[in-house]
């Protein structure tokens, strides 16, 4: 293929004259090679865009089946589950799917198909290539939940409130009855009741900025920025909407009323700017959410109202993550609609009485409910199902959020009238912090609070009074960790890397960087590795505990035989899916992770006289290396466990260990800079557990007698060379040819990789596995 794509660009650069320029076999060889680098580079970029295609693609993958989902049809899927005696397979699971999913005509069954497949590996966490029912109703729950009340799923950057200051200022109104916060401005709109003013008051420089003069009777109002102007506008119980000009330069105050204001068919009692679309959405005391063309004065001809409330409208919020609207109603529902086609997704209900404010958290795709009286409700958004009820609250509700955090959207703050508010963990669903206004701002009764993100405040007002409450996090923000990190790993499969320190470990976008998910595992982590699929992550601890989460929730999976000290080193052999452990307690451990419901201990390995501090395995070659303290390094059967030999050499630690597959041969390092390469069962007999070869890893521009202590190692097994990187920050590659040809050390052939059936026939009864 390479020489192929060289003779296409040698062809193309004599058809536009390069020939003349081929007068040497040099020149010609030249010409090739910029031939050849142009192309890999080109295919390169092509490859790299697909992929970034496809993540993309993925991360919007689960999102859209579940919406597709029709819980109508859950007794269904359920059946064609239990008929499955052995779970589905991924040809039935997408035959049941496609069965029972709503038709969507923007989705082309080719996307579909990628997409049920993509969903299958996730809920297929262990990789047994079969699905049962408790596997795809849990995943369902959890996706809603994110990880519900599991210790290795709370947040970790816990917001506290503290009070700041109260001041008063008697411009305002004496009675105010609405009060709405502008985002991305200082402003706040407030109107007492049946009145036809709206105030317009800068809430951080505490002063009035102007005072809208309406000829009806305000009820509500949204501010908007589109097409470099800052607009607000204005509903009214004349059935009008009008439309604030606030950059006005024919006005002395900059506010000017831009005609003709719109007019529709009863009163509008919400609204809401969508940037997206352009689109200006409001819900009528009727139940009809309506749009509208702001440039055009008029309602938006191209999209149709939308019918499903049967009284007024309280709440308009847009759902970007799942694609949609979500409306909330006095009638005690909410509607999540497909703003594309106008059509019901979703309707969730449970609500005694109207909903007051709903707020939505994207990392978890939950969806939170205030209620006019004290209900707090907290719902699956997949299967129109109420996950549970936040209890607290002892007065009518006042409004809710959720709080942006460096961890992700994961807490919610809610307050009620009588100025107590509430700090939720939404993964936990507990209360974790309880506050209260100043009793003269209570006396005169909460009206509504402002939450001021990029200031770090949350403002209480009430009729010419206001308190302010500061926030801050509990850790420091612009650090990876305010602990040391121990280890960091790139997860090819989900396009992220993961980091652990502390008892936390992070999940962080490749692209950007940015923070996508904390947990936190509670112990000291020591170690940790993925499986085969990287889909899970094994940790292991202080305390000596190995268990199993899962990597996109963190939900804890199950748990291995633990080690009687601190766990110091875990690695999982992918073609035989079994997890290796060592620890201070001088054993080395091997357990089976093909059970769903825990980790099965195989074998223990015991021999150090001292800590084992790193481990290397070869699946390859059926060995196991431990070394430690001792400087002595043990080679293993890896099937039976039995000791093959012993590398006497250094006489410090050893920190590093690899084996250089294909060839029957370990690398180590230890803590003088030594590096050595010894001979390793199937080698001939004359150099097994023989030092081959052995050098000083020197600093890089230093005197040739200072030397840098090899921390990681990993091999090329196509170009035999392996490469070290060390505590100065140098990588070094070196090759192993000549040793290899020296001591005429054979390669060893690729193993026969088991399949999970072989995988599970070998271990159904059978302790030890043999060679």
């Amino acid at each position: 293929d390479d020489a192929a794509r060289i003779r296409h660009y040698i062809a193309a650069l004599a058809a536009c004259g390069g020939h003349q320029k081929l007068v040497s076999k040099g020149e010609n060889k030249r010409v090739q090679k910029a031939a050849e680098v142009k192309e890999m580079a080109r295919e390169k970029n092509l490859v790299e865009r697909r992929r970034e295609r496809q993540k993309k693609k993925n991360k919007q993958t689960v999102v859209d089946i579940m919406m597709l989902l029709d819980t109508n049809h859950l007794s269904d899927i359920r059946q064609e589950f239990m008929e499955a005696e052995d779970g589905l397979t991924l040809n039935s699971f997408v035959r049941v799917m496609l069965k029972y999913l709503s038709k969507d005509e923007s989705i082309n069954t080719q996307d579909l198909v990628a997409s049920l497949c993509e969903l299958f590996a996730q809920v297929d966490v262990n990789g047994d290539a079969t699905m049962e029912w408790d596997e795809f109703y849990g995943y369902i729950h959890e996706q809603g939940m994110a990880a519900g009340d599991d210790p290795a799923s709370m947040t970790v950057s816990v917001m506290k409130y503290n009070p700041k200051c109260v001041w008063e200022d008697r411009v305002l109104p004496k009675k105010s009855e609405n009060v709405v916060y502008y985002a991305r401005t200082d402003w706040i709109g407030i109107n007492e009741h049946n009145s036809a003013k709206l105030f317009v008051y800068d809430i951080v420089q505490r002063r009035m900025v102007h005072t809208l003069q309406h000829k009806a009777a305000v009820l509500a109002s949204e501010f908007i920025e589109v097409r470099g102007k800052k607009l607000i506008v204005v509903s009214t119980c004349d059935y009008g909407i009008t439309i604030w000009d606030t950059q006005s330069v024919w006005e002395a105050s900059g506010f000017a009323e831009l005609q003709p204001p719109l007019t529709a068919q009863e009163s509008q009692t919400s609204l809401f700017w969508d940037e997206s679309s352009s689109t200006l959405y409001s819900g009528g005391v009727n139940g009809t959410v309506n749009t509208w063309d702001l440039f055009l004065h008029d309602a938006k001809a191209s999209a149709p109202k939308l019918l499903g409330h049967k009284s007024t409208v309280r709440v308009i919020t847009d759902i970007p993550s799942l694609n949609g609207m979500l409306t909330a109603s006095l009638d005690g529902t909410m509607i999540l609609w497909d703003k594309m086609t106008g059509k019901k997704r979703k309707t969730y209900r449970g609500h005694r009485n109207g909903i007051l404010a709903v707020a939505f958290s994207a990392d978890l795709k939950i969806i939170v409910s205030a209620g006019i009286t004290d209900e707090l409700m907290v719902w699956n958004s997949f299967v129109e199902k109420k996950l549970s009820d936040l209890v607290g609250h002892k007065a009518p509700m006042l409004g809710l959020h959720v709080v942006e955090s460096r961890d992700g959207a994961f807490q919610l703050l809610s307050s009620d009238k009588s100025g107590i508010f509430k700090v939720w963990d939404l993964r936990s669903l507990e209360c974790i912090q309880t506050f209260s206004c100043d009793p003269q701002i209570c006396t005169a009764g909460i009206r509504a609070y402002v939450n001021l993100a990029h200031k770090n405040v949350v403002i209480a007002v009430s009729p010419r009074r206001f308190e302010e409450f500061e926030f801050s996090y509990s850790n420091t923000p612009e650090l990876t960790d305010d602990q040391e990190v121990v280890c960091a790993f790139y997860n090819e499969t989900l396009d992220s890397f993961v980091t652990a320190a502390g008892g936390h470990l992070r999940v962080w976008e490749s692209s950007t960087g940015a923070l996508q998910k904390t947990f936190t595992i509670g112990t000291p982590i020591v170690c940790m590795c993925f499986d085969d699929r990287q889909r899970k992550f094994f940790i292991g601890d202080a305390n000596g505990d190995v268990n199993c989460y899962n990597y996109l929730n963190g939900v804890l999976m199950k748990e291995f035989e633990a080690h009687s000290a601190e766990v110091s080193q875990i690695t999982y052999c992918d073609e035989d899916k079994c997890l290796l452990t060592t620890s201070w307690d001088r054993s080395l451990c091997i357990h089976d992770d093909m059970d769903n419901d825990e980790g099965v201990l195989l074998r223990t390995m015991k021999g150090h006289s001292k800590d084992i501090t790193c481990m290397a395995n070869s699946f390859a070659l059926k060995l196991v290396a431990t070394s430690g303290a001792d400087g002595h390094i043990l080679v293993w059967h890896y099937g039976l466990g039995l000791l093959e030999g012993i590398c006497k050499g250094h006489s410090q630690d050893v920190t590093q260990l690899a084996f250089l597959d294909p060839h029957p041969m370990l690398l180590s390092s230890d803590i003088l800079g030594n590096i050595a390469i010894w001979g390793v069962p199937p080698a001939p007999v004359g150099v097994r557990f023989t030092c081959l070869c052995r050098v000083k890893n020197i600093l890089l521009d230093e005197a040739p007698h200072v030397y840098s202590v090899v921390l990681a190692a990993c091999t090329f097994p196509d170009l035999a060379v392996f490469a070290t990187g060390d505590e100065a920050g140098d990588i070094k590659i070196r090759s192993i040819n000549k040793i290899v040809n020296m001591f005429e050390v054979p390669e060893v052939p690729p193993p026969k990789i088991p399949t999970v059936q072989e995988l599970r026939l070998r271990r159904r009864g059978v302790t030890t596995i043999p060679a």
